[in-house]
């Protein structure tokens, strides 16, 4: 029989589709007569849902991140999780329903907590024989709310998430620990001549150190703030900024750069080729999201955060202090001071790149593929 695979995210940041793009390339990759599709979990036409939980998500982020955090203490609850679960359902589990069915899928692989619980449903009311499995896209420190769901199979990067998802009253025999899940382009090693072809591909300068400020898809928070101090205080390196789709702070980081056009600044919005942007940096200041963080380090760039989303990213960013491989830093100045410390002194410089060299970050999605296609129970087991 054919498997059909349907890979379940939701637009919040880029953390849970582009793992579900990456475990979609291994499942083909290695088994190309499968069928393997990335699969939003709102309906197109649910725009209440869309609008409240996606764009909420990205607003909430980039311009009220103390309301996010609010609202990540408050749905840790289980009986907010369930308020917001039941009326979730209500019109998720008839379109679920309806598009596992026509699609003939038969294993269902879900990358968002909040896409659990109508899925599931959805697959027992058609009769519990779709393999369902879960993806814990957050490495070092899960909210509760992944695990409400007892009698699945999770997938998790740490021995730490796993304790967490134990604690939650899931069997220790349905949690498994597996690669992270990042592009194979981050992993490829590149040489100092690729990095300036990559500079010049870009327009980025050849012969400056390059601090790069990047949030992922959704932009890095404060990234104009940053900005601004470095044009006001003339630093001898170069900033690169990706906005993702912050539309807003692209247009206002491009005003300030033709306001001054001594500075060395170099403004991108969304881009598809993150990969070579990192290598042709020297050091990136970025927010906690795990996603990036760990392309970062795959790359072995120094990295400061200078934002994270309280609890859920905690400990992203105590991974990178306790392995002293980067720094938790808020304020531009602090920023901006120890980018420049890393830039003057080579041998500070090169006893952080000796300790990225050392560091064993898993990331075979080969592996996980494999895992998935021999794994797996039925949703009514």
């Amino acid at each position: 029989m054919k498997r059909t695979f349907l890979l379940l995210y939701l637009d919040t940041g880029g953390g849970h589709k582009a793992p579900a793009a990456v475990l979609r390339s291994a499942l083909l990759e290695q088994y190309p007569d499968a069928s393997v599709e990335l699969f939003n979990g709102f309906s197109p036409y649910n725009y209440p849902y869309h609008l409240m939980v996606e764009r909420g998500y990205h607003t909430a982020c980039n311009y009220a991140p103390g309301a996010f955090s609010l609202l990540y203490e408050v749905a840790r609850f289980r009986p907010v999780q369930k308020i917001f679960d039941k009326n979730f359902k209500l019109v998720a589990i008839p379109y679920l329903k309806r598009e596992f069915k026509r699609r003939g899928v038969t294993d269902v692989v879900s990358f968002h907590f909040f896409l659990n619980p109508g899925a599931l449903k959805a697959i027992r009311l058609l009769g519990g024989t779709i393999r369902f499995s879960c993806v814990v896209t957050d490495p070092f420190t899960a909210p509760p709310v992944w695990f409400y769901e007892h009698g699945i199979r999770y997938y998790v990067y740490t021995e730490q998430v796993k304790q967490t998802a134990v604690s939650c009253g899931v069997p220790e025999e349905n949690i498994e620990i597996c690669p992270f899940l990042i592009n194979k382009k981050f992993t490829v090693e590149s040489s100092a001549q690729d990095a300036a072809a990559y500079r010049q591909k870009h327009g980025l300068p050849i012969h400056k150190r390059i601090l790069l400020l990047a949030g992922g898809g959704e932009g890095l928070p404060g990234a104009i703030k940053l900005a601004a101090y470095y044009v006001k205080h003339a630093y001898d390196f170069a900033v690169a900024i990706v906005c993702g789709r912050d539309k807003y702070s692209k247009h206002c980081l491009e005003l300030l750069k033709a306001a001054n056009p001594q500075a060395d600044l170099h403004i991108f919005g969304f881009v598809n080729f993150m990969d070579e942007l990192i290598k042709s940096c020297d050091c990136a200041v970025i927010k906690a999201g795990a996603a990036t963080l760990i392309e970062v380090l795959k790359t072995k760039k120094p990295v400061i955060i200078c934002s994270y989303i309280h609890g859920q990213e905690l400990g992203n960013v105590q991974f990178i202090i306790n392995n002293d491989i980067g720094w938790f830093i808020q304020k531009p100045e602090q920023i901006y001071k120890k980018a420049e410390h890393l830039f003057s002194d080579p041998a500070y410089y090169e006893s952080v790149r000796t300790k990225l060299d050392t560091l064993n970050l898993n990331t075979d999605a080969s592996a996980l593929a494999r895992r998935i296609w021999e794994a797996g129970a039925p949703a009514n087991t």
